[in-house]
């Protein structure tokens, strides 16, 4: 990903360096707050894995893999380290199945509320930097690198989320599936193969949208994203109106 970014025409160096480091807070906190909400969920509801592990901070650091944050940053596909959690140790409620699906949730949950304060954030800034008065452009330099910041952080969120949704292991989305599924299937002979081979699908149609540009993986992400992206659009317009 940041390779793209310095092989972009048109922009000076401190444009592009300038560019990355958006990126970067964007990539860092999008994965910083996902991770982090699994930690704080597991803990709210009773077990302390996450933080006897020092799972429980936005500090990026803690979560990072390193394979993963490289890949992330030089090809655009990566993944934080994953918070352990002990399920026996989850007591809030009486349903050890609804609390798990919590903890599966927080993340994306947590993307969400990323992405929806970041688009409030850019749209407010959008509305009162239409009445500023600038002579020299120098404050719409400084307003639009702000802004860019927040609407990364925004795209970026709602990316992890769509991800994060797929019903393939070990997302999030296939792990609320498993809670769903019977007992009899999830120890099934088929069920077994399919938790241990389905990851390879996601490394696949990786490769496949980045050497032969075919963009599955992207447009089924987008069609994941888009009633979200939607929602928070609608709440943004209507910050909008007293401005207009």
């Amino acid at each position: 990903m940041l390779i793209q970014v310095f092989q972009l025409t048109g922009l000076s160096i401190p444009e592009k360096i300038l560019y990355a480091l958006i990126i970067l807070f964007a990539l860092t906190l999008s994965f910083s707050v996902h991770e982090f909400m699994h930690a704080f969920v597991a803990d709210w509801l009773g077990d302390r894995t996450p933080r006897n592990m020092g799972r429980l901070t936005l500090n990026p650091v803690a979560h990072m893999d390193i394979t993963g944050t490289i890949l992330l940053l030089m090809a655009g596909f990566g993944w934080g380290k994953p918070v352990m959690y002990n399920p026996n140790n989850l007591k809030k409620f009486k349903s050890r199945r609804l609390m798990n699906i919590m903890v599966h949730l927080a993340g994306v949950t947590g993307n969400f509320v990323l992405a929806l304060i970041s688009g409030i954030i850019a749209t407010l800034i959008d509305c009162i930097a239409a009445g500023m008065v600038d002579p020299d452009g120098k404050a719409a330099v400084a307003v639009a690198t702000v802004k860019a910041a927040f609407v990364f952080t925004e795209t970026f969120s709602l990316m992890l989320l769509a991800f994060n949704l797929l019903p393939i292991p070990p997302l999030d989305g296939f792990h609320v599936l498993e809670e769903l599924l019977p007992y009899r299937i999830r120890r099934s002979e088929g069920y077994r193969k399919f938790e241990m081979f389905a990851p390879y699908g996601i490394m696949i149609l990786f490769l496949a949208s980045f050497s032969m540009r075919l963009n599955i993986l992207d447009t089924i992400i987008r069609v994941i994203e888009t009633p979200f992206a939607l929602a928070i659009e609608a709440i943004c317009n209507l910050i909008r109106l007293p401005f207009m």
